[in-house]
């Protein structure tokens, strides 16, 4: 798929006269198989890449989607699927290695949270969780990040800013941390004691996520707030596989 791209971009390039290179692009890794090619990827697409993004709410629906059939890999609910499990952080690992040993940017995800209006509290919440996240994906070694509302802008680059000393940490951040990361670290579960893993409550809290998403969906409506957060395709995918 990365070199079908390539040759997209090449034949536009050619066909409005601009040099090769001139389209850029990011990728964003989204499945659970592309954790396993990102040097493949970035190598394809050598004269066109601007990095790697870490999609990280399809990325989970495809791992969940994989595996559904092997007992052994079924995620536990997806209020345990953070960026503190061991496969989210070997994927964030792996990222910023492969990004910066190649001389590229590695993009941090959306945070679900959105700002609460009519409430101040929960909307003080939300903020704090949302930058409590771009801290983590700072410090992680990502040199830029994407948010899911324009209010957002403030808090993640004020975070970047603070503890990014240039406009990148490529060199500054070499990604060491994932150099040491196994084709099982991508697949490692977080250990949730079986009582806890899968819960009714969760389970009603999932099919309300997909059954508002289906109505906005069905009035032409891509995501939408719903309990303080952005859902869109890719978490109510995962609602739905669960």
């Amino acid at each position: 798929e990365a070199r079908l791209w390539n040759d997209v971009f090449v034949s536009a390039q050619r066909y409005l006269g601009v040099p090769e290179g001139t389209i850029r692009a990011t990728v964003l890794l989204e499945t659970i198989t592309a954790a396993f090619e990102m040097e493949e990827i970035l190598y394809e697409l050598r004269h066109h890449s601007l990095g790697l993004n870490c999609g990280r709410w399809d990325y989970l629906f495809s791992y969940i989607k994989k595996f559904k059939s092997h007992p052994a890999k079924i995620a536990p609910d997806r209020s345990h699927l953070t960026m503190k499990i061991p496969m989210m952080r070997a994927y964030v690992q792996r990222l910023v290695r492969i990004c910066h040993k190649r001389g590229t940017f590695a993009m941090g995800g959306m945070s679900a949270s959105i700002p609460v209006k009519g409430d101040p509290e929960r909307n003080m919440k939300s903020m704090a969780a949302v930058e409590a996240d771009k801290l983590r994906e700072v410090k992680a070694g990502h040199d830029g990040t994407w948010v899911a509302h324009p209010a957002l802008v403030k808090v993640a680059r004020g975070v970047f800013d603070a503890h990014m000393s240039g406009p990148n940490q490529i060199e500054s951040h070499p990604g060491t941390a994932g150099a040491s990361v196994t084709e099982e670290d991508l697949l490692c579960l977080p250990q949730i004691p079986r009582g806890e893993a899968i819960t009714s409550r969760h389970l009603r809290t999932g099919v309300g996520i997909v059954l508002a998403y289906t109505e906005a969906w069905l009035r032409g409506v891509g995501c939408i707030p719903l309990n303080g957060a952005m859902e869109d395709a890719a978490t109510a995918e995962i609602s739905r596989a669960q």
